[in-house]
């Protein structure tokens, strides 16, 4: 008798507990992210320290690289994550299926350069947006100093072959950086959009008349030296993120062109010793304007048809915190926008930008969306990358013709439907 009523006693405790703790559960969220590698082993830590703090579950969406693709997929279906990245497009392509959130308390948190990226025309903000992502030219300072170059010296796009003459000359690579979207939308702009440089045809670009005449006379022009001229490594058109880094971070290759401080942090795991800097995108015309652009970084948005809209919430204020903000704004290397988190901001992203400010302070350097997304109707992203990978295979005045035309028309079929 004596063991069954230890036994009764045993089921009891365990059914006491197991009711304690599904009273303590508050429901569950998904949570759709581009995350990878140690990025997304970072933000599983932050999940598990958020449901052990709140009691909501997490079901992380690991899409990765299909990322893109999969949410198109599910914004046709309407059926999006209670939460999710928006990658860049919280205005231009998710705004839809988000909702307002001004009225949260993190808010008020937003350094004004935020604003001006994740804004609509009334002042509403869809996402929580982290951090910035900075976009420049990425430079490997040893190998510059090996081949008697001062990368503080470059100013100009032509400066850059200049100096990539000399880096040819000690047997490495000028160029790390592989074919594709970013090498023809990233730093389009320093060629045919700012004022002072080489063509100002931002208002043809955003009306829909731009011809493209002076995309091929300026920036494909300069693709064409360098790829004639052997600046670019004999895989680029199908070198990997991994082989890009690699190559810059041992010093076989000295610039990386439109890309961020998350790329140096990664080369900086692989080579610890390494000195690595930032420079602004180039400028196409001497005495020109040099740009930094400015994109959303690591943004969260909630569904405005989620059945967990509170439980969403919680998860965003939990983001916001300094603590964890920094957490993501350090393991990406993107630079810190809410106040709260910027006072804590030690990060390495934050530091080479800091340090390109201070080494750069007497040029003419401003900051901007990235060009793509301010001046490209949406769907541009995908045509630049078969372009480029196109231009890169055959570079004669034949091929740049066709793929000029290429541009022009998507280009064109593209705003049309955007504008109807």
């Amino acid at each position: 008798m004596k063991k069954i009523l230890a036994l009764i006693l045993a089921l009891s405790m365990i059914m006491t507990m197991g009711l304690s703790a599904m009273a303590e559960s508050k429901g569950s969220i998904e949570v759709a992210v581009t995350y990878t590698g140690d990025q997304l082993a970072v933000f599983k830590d932050l999940m598990t320290k958020f449901t052990e703090e709140t009691g909501i579950e997490v079901v992380i969406d690991e899409y990765g690289d299909d990322y893109e693709a999969t949410m198109k997929t599910r914004m046709a279906a309407n059926s999006m994550p209670d939460v999710f990245q928006t990658h860049g497009w919280s205005i231009l392509r998710y705004i839809e299926y988000l909702m307002p959130l001004n009225d949260q308390p993190w808010f008020e948190d937003y350094d004004e350069s935020a604003l001006g990226v994740i804004s609509d025309k009334d002042g509403n903000v869809y996402v929580l947006m982290l951090n910035e992502l900075v976009n420049c030219t990425l430079v490997n300072k040893t190998v510059c100093e090996e081949a008697g170059v001062d990368p503080y010296a470059i100013y100009t796009w032509d400066d850059l072959i200049a100096a990539g003459e000399k880096i040819k000359a000690i047997g490495k690579t000028p160029i790390g950086s592989n074919s594709g979207s970013g090498i023809f939308a990233n730093i389009a702009g320093s060629f045919v959009t700012y004022e002072g440089e080489a063509y100002s045809e931002g208002e043809a670009q955003l009306n829909g008349t731009y011809d493209w005449q002076s995309y091929k006379d300026s920036l494909m022009a300069f693709v064409k030296t360098t790829v004639d001229g052997g600046f670019w490594a004999e895989d680029v058109l199908t070198r990997s993120n991994d082989d890009m880094t690699q190559k810059f971070a041992e010093g076989s290759s000295a610039f990386m062109l439109g890309n961020d401080p998350g790329f140096l942090i990664s080369a900086l795991t692989l080579n610890p010793d390494g000195d690595f800097i930032m420079l602004p995108n180039l400028a196409s015309a001497e005495g020109g304007t040099q740009e930094v652009n400015i994109g959303e970084g690591d943004t969260f948005g909630i569904w405005n048809e989620t059945p967990n809209e509170e439980l969403a919430k919680e998860l965003l204020i939990f983001l916001a915190k300094p603590e964890n903000a920094k957490a993501i704004n350090d393991i990406t290397g993107k630079v810190a926008c809410l106040k709260s988190s910027m006072a804590l901001d030690n990060g390495y992203g934050l530091q080479k930008l800091t340090e390109m400010q201070e080494k750069c302070a007497d040029r003419d350097i401003f900051y901007d969306n990235l060009w793509d997304r301010k001046y490209m109707p949406s769907g541009m992203w995908g045509i630049f990358g078969n372009a480029c990978n196109d231009f890169f295979g055959d570079t004669s005045d034949a091929n740049a013709d066709a793929v000029l035309e290429y541009l022009k028309e998507n280009y064109t079929d593209l705003w049309e439907a955007a504008n109807e």
